[in-house]
């Protein structure tokens, strides 16, 4: 044969032989491709970008039940940690949702304090699986707190409500003797003034626990409602016997306003020197002092009583606790005063703290957030001087005589020549004194 046509046959062999293998690979390719989109296909973008709004929880597992996608609240919040997610139990749940496309739904146990994650299990498409969850731990305490405020309001009014009924049927059977209704009267007045102080300490917890609007707030001076709160409670201190005493360590030349409401603040100041002159012995002090640290205005409230035990300390502010109950009680306390204090401190962007130790007394401390008023703050004073300065340094022009001033007028000033008319015809009458 000829080399010419043997050289042109095993090329063409050639040629044959490698589009064979280009067209296998190639094939291989394509069936592994589509193996791999069976297998894990890609996600719908409709479904990231609505999950990337969501704002809870949300992952997204693929048929191996591996994570292939988690929204911002997921990375932000990981509500379900990886261990949980691996959790035997709960790949049951993800592989009965996943073969059925039931969703599977688990809500949280009240009873169980650890247990406070809402899940919900929802298959997308027929490759995957999202995972929704929504923490409910701080609805849960809420829920919690409004159940025991219910239900000592309820038990704290049902007390004075049953004396009152009690003993207005008492003053009724015991018409005949001036001395029992006398004596009846006194409780019955003593019981109503309790449900009254009551009720107006639930009025103002509930105002204190309420969001401060800006329209609520207005400017107030701290010193003066000081000051005002402990000028009213002196008749109140001297019926027990105590010294109230106003220790002023701050700068006077400073001024201390808050932005607020001034009844809540005053509430809170009063709660305060009502309970030290009540837990202050007789022919003791109660002292309240006021000093600025920083940018805050501090007062300090300070008795000579029997002080707190430190077990007590960190559940005086909860709202009806009782140091002592029956003592409280005995002298009108309603055991919300520490309560709305605090709420109100906090609403206003401060706080109350107390120091207590046995048989020496307590420290009730409160700091004011401060409040300059424009063109009251250090910029503004330091403008005011740099004017103040540049005035005293200004030399000023000497003045012109009145005969050149008259003269430059004049010269300065073009004359104008007008007619004499109807204007100067009226004017001449009227100094003539014809109408």
């Amino acid at each position: 044969m000829d080399p010419t046509l043997l050289v042109l046959a095993a090329t063409g062999l050639g040629i044959l032989i490698g589009a064979g293998i280009a067209f296998g690979v190639l094939g291989a390719r394509r069936a592994g491709a589509r193996r791999a989109e069976q297998m894990r296909p890609e996600l719908p973008e409709v479904a990231t970008a609505i999950l990337d709004e969501v704002d809870m929880f949300a992952v997204v597992l693929d048929a191996a039940l591996a994570p292939v996608y988690a929204n911002p609240s997921a990375r932000r919040e990981p509500h379900i940690t990886d261990e949980e997610l691996l959790d035997p139990g709960f790949l049951a749940r993800v592989r009965r949702v996943m073969s059925t496309g039931m969703p599977d739904s688990h809500e949280p146990d009240p009873g169980d304090p650890a247990d406070t994650v809402r899940t919900h299990i929802v298959r997308l498409q027929r490759r995957f699986v999202v995972v929704l969850a929504e923490d409910l731990g701080e609805e849960q305490r809420v829920n919690a707190m409004r159940r025991d405020f219910i239900a000592n309001v309820s038990h704290e009014l049902k007390t004075p409500i049953a004396a009152i009924g009690l003993l207005a049927e008492a003053v009724q059977q015991a018409a005949d003797e001036p001395a029992l209704v006398r004596e009846f009267s006194k409780s019955l007045v003593k019981e109503s003034r309790r449900l009254g102080e009551l009720s107006r300490d639930i009025i103002q917890l509930s105002e204190a626990q309420s969001t401060l609007r800006p329209e609520d707030r207005e400017a107030v001076s701290l010193r003066d409602l000081i000051r005002g709160e402990v000028d009213s409670h002196r008749a109140f201190a001297m019926q027990h016997g105590v010294e109230l005493v106003i220790t002023d360590d701050s700068a006077l030349d400073r001024e201390a306003m808050i932005l607020g409401r001034p009844t809540s603040l005053g509430a809170a100041v009063a709660n305060l020197l009502s309970n030290a002159i009540r837990h202050s012995p007789d022919g003791g002090r109660v002292g309240v002092g006021m000093a600025f640290e920083r940018n805050r205005f501090v007062v300090t409230v300070t008795d000579q009583g029997e002080g707190i035990a430190p077990e007590h300390l960190s559940r005086i502010f909860e709202r009806f606790y009782r140091v002592d109950g029956a003592r409280t009680r005995g002298d009108g306390g309603t055991g919300l005063g520490l309560s709305i204090t605090r709420h109100t401190m906090r609403a206003h962007g401060g706080d109350v703290d107390v120091w207590s130790q046995p048989g020496v007394g307590s420290s009730f401390t409160l700091a004011f957030p401060l409040y300059e008023a424009p063109g009251s703050g250090k910029r503004a004073k330091k403008a005011r001087k740099a004017a103040a300065k540049t005035v005293k340094s200004a030399k000023p022009t000497k003045p012109a005589k009145p005969a050149e001033s008259a003269s430059a007028a004049r010269s300065e000033t073009p004359q104008k020549t007008t007619k004499p008319g109807r204007g100067a015809n009226a004017a001449g009458a009227a100094e003539k004194g014809i109408p």
